[in-house]
């Protein structure tokens, strides 16, 4: 290739380029290495070397989306869509759009939105465009994107649907004038709620400090749930802390989505981090791998219906019909 044609680093190695946190242990394995890739803006047609992995772009406007040696996030954001799932892409935007000390983040939310709704034709631009819906900046942390992920995503895609839920927002406190974020945020009921790891909330004067942040808090009117990492894991905590939150909100969980099955297990299979293992769906969902939500006996009749509909004919879609 001649020296003068000018390629950017793309896709998943575009991804470390510019640091994106979490990937690994999460949707890719631990140790992966991504291989090179490059993209050239031109429809002309290109000799490609066998070391790396040479792609052509001719989509109006794709060359404005670069930065030094790299295409930037929000059109690395398309080009990978197509290779992850709905719930892996969701993570990955999180992630992209996460907090990031002292500088400015690596791309906000509207950044991936304008990108994705401006260059029409690109291949992964349509699943982008549904992961952005649901994608909201300043995350801290893997596990609040994926705490924020169980209680935002409507039952469809296999969450709570408490869609009003924002990520660290500023809570400016009347008395002292104290200043804290609020890890998740619901603004209707003035509801904060925290995540607390066992690696940075776990000794006693992190303990004692989250206790006087709560007073302090609660003390304006601003009501503090703390959740931990075993509430996700554990399906009857996680019901438990679920029920708690519906009556502080005041929306009712009631799951009338056939869907919600496998994507909750979807969910429960990137907390565990097994990204890589996320089931099919032609692997069945029992009824003990999911919360017993209201509305789930009722829905889970649906599901197995349209699973066995699928076993039969496995070329047809999973259509959702009404129970007998």
């Amino acid at each position: 290739m001649n020296d003068y044609v000018k390629k950017y680093i793309c896709g998943k190695a575009a991804l470390d380029y510019w640091g994106v946190p979490a990937i690994r242990g999460k949707i890719e394995p631990p140790d992966i290495i991504f291989p090179e890739e490059y993209v050239i803006f031109t429809d002309k047609p290109l000799y490609r070397p066998d070391r790396a992995t040479i792609h052509t772009c001719s989509i109006p406007g794709a060359d404005q989306y670069v930065e030094g040696k790299a295409c930037t996030l929000p059109l690395v954001f398309l080009q990978v869509a197509h290779e992850y799932t709905i719930h892996e892409l969701i993570f990955l935007g999180l992630q992209c759009c996460s907090y990031r000390e002292g500088d400015r983040p690596r791309c906000t939310v509207e950044e991936l939105r304008a990108c994705a709704e401006e260059l029409k034709g690109h291949r992964g631009r349509r699943k982008a465009l549904r992961a952005i819906r649901y994608l909201e900046n300043n995350s801290r942390s893997p596990m609040e994107s994926i705490l924020y992920m169980f209680l935002r995503l409507p039952n469809a895609l296999g969450g709570c649907g408490f869609n009003e839920i924002v990520l660290n927002e500023r809570i400016d406190l009347e008395d002292g004038g104290k200043t804290y974020f609020a890890d998740l945020y619901v603004p209707s009921c003035k509801l904060d709620i925290e995540y607390d790891s066992e690696e940075f909330h776990s000794t006693a004067s992190a303990l004692a400090r989250d206790r006087k942040r709560a007073a302090h808090l609660e003390a304006e009117g601003y009501r503090v749930v703390s959740v931990g990492y075993s509430q996700l894991t554990d399906l009857k905590a996680f019901r438990n802390l679920a029920r708690q939150l519906s009556r502080l909100i005041g929306k009712r969980i009631y799951i009338r989505a056939r869907k919600f099955f496998e994507n909750f297990v979807a969910l429960r299979d990137l907390l565990l981090r097994k990204g890589n293992n996320i089931r099919s769906r032609f692997r069945k969902i029992h009824r003990n791998e999911v919360p017993w939500h209201s509305g789930v006996h009722t829905a889970y009749k649906l599901y197995l219906a349209a699973w066995n509909r699928l076993i039969r004919h496995p070329n047809q879609p999973l259509v959702l019909t009404r129970a007998p």
